[in-house]
C-alpha cells in the first residue's frame, strides 16, 4: 500500500481540485464535494501534528515509569509532564506550542493541538489523584494506557478520532479496520521509508485519514521485546520486537468540516 497524497496531488495539478467520491448521476452528483488542494494539505498537517503530539505524550510516559510509581505529590506531576510534552513535541515537530499564536497554522489546527495538550495533562491529573500516598511500585500506567485514555476523551470532546493500533493488538478495541490494516502491513515492510505517513481522503470527502508509524524504543522492549512469548510485567506474552522495529501506528480520522 502506498501513501495516497502524491496521487491526489497529481489529480489536483491536472484539474485544480480533487473531486472525491464514486461516480454518481442525477441528484447525487450535486452532493459531491470539490476539495481545494490547500484544504487537503491543511488536513494532512493537522492530522500528522495530532498524531505526533499523542505519541510525544506516550514517549514522556515511557520515559517516566519510575517517577510515575512514586507517591502522590512527587514524581511526574502534571506540570512536569506538560513541560516534557512540549519539549518533546517541539523537538519532533519544530513547533513551540506555547507560541502557537505566532505560527502560520490554521485556527482549527491550533485549537485541536491546545485541546490535546489539555486533555493529556488532565489524564495525568486524574492518574495522580488515584495514587495512594504510599504508592511506590509499578502503577501499570504504561504508554498504551495513557494513549487510550487521552484518545477516548479527545474524540469525545472534538469529534476527531485518535486510535492506537497494530496488526496484533493486546487490546481488542485497538483492532485495525481494513484501511488501518493495509497501512500497518506497509509499515511492517522493512523497506518502507521510516517516519513516512500514509494518508487518504474518504470516498465521500467527509473525512481525512492518516496513519503515523510507531517504532520500538528501548523502553518499549521492556514489555514487547525478547524473549518472545514470555510474560511481561503486565502478564501479556512478549511480542519479541527488536529495537527500531515497527510497533504499530497512530490512526487519525479527521472530519473535513469542523
Amino acid at each position: 500500500m502506498r501513501r495516497r497524497l502524491p496521487w491526489m496531488v497529481a489529480c489536483l495539478l491536472a484539474g485544480g481540485a480533487l473531486t472525491a467520491g464514486s461516480p454518481t448521476s442525477g441528484g447525487e452528483q450535486s452532493e459531491r464535494s470539490s476539495i481545494p488542494f490547500q484544504t487537503i494539505l491543511e488536513l494532512e498537517q493537522t492530522a500528522r501534528l495530532l498524531a505526533v503530539l499523542l505519541d510525544s505524550g506516550r514517549a514522556v510516559i515511557n520515559d517516566n515509569q519510575i517517577l510515575l510509581a512514586e507517591s502522590q505529590g512527587k514524581g511526574l506531576t502534571p506540570e512536569a509532564f506538560e513541560r516534557q510534552l512540549l519539549d518533546m513535541f517541539r523537538g519532533r515537530a519544530g513547533i513551540d506550542l506555547q507560541e502557537l499564536d505566532h505560527t502560520a497554522l490554521g485556527p482549527r489546527t491550533k485549537r485541536l493541538l491546545r485541546e490535546l495538550v489539555e486533555t493529556s495533562r488532565q489524564v495525568i491529573v486524574d492518574v495522580r489523584r488515584k495514587l495512594s500516598p504510599e504508592a511506590n511500585e509499578f502503577t501499570g500506567f504504561i504508554p498504551a494506557a495513557f494513549g487510550a485514555r487521552v484518545s477516548a476523551r479527545f474524540t469525545e470532546h472534538t469529534g476527531v478520532r485518535l486510535k492506537q493500533t497494530s496488526l496484533a493488538p493486546r487490546n481488542p478495541a485497538n483492532r485495525p479496520d481494513a484501511y488501518e490494516r493495509g497501512a500497518l502491513e506497509a509499515f511492517a515492510d522493512a523497506a518502507y521509508p521510516r517516519e513516512t505517513v500514509i494518508s487518504e481522503m474518504s470516498a465521500n470527502s467527509a473525512s481525512f485519514r492518516l496513519m503515523l508509524p510507531l517504532y520500538a524504543t528501548r523502553h518499549c522492549l521492556d514489555c514487547h521485546g525478547e524473549p518472545k512469548g514470555v510474560a511481561d510485567r503486565m502478564g501479556y506474552p512478549r511480542e519479541g520486537l527488536v529495537l527500531g522495529q515497527n510497533a504499530g501506528a497512530i490512526s487519525v480520522l479527521l472530519p473535513v468540516k469542523p
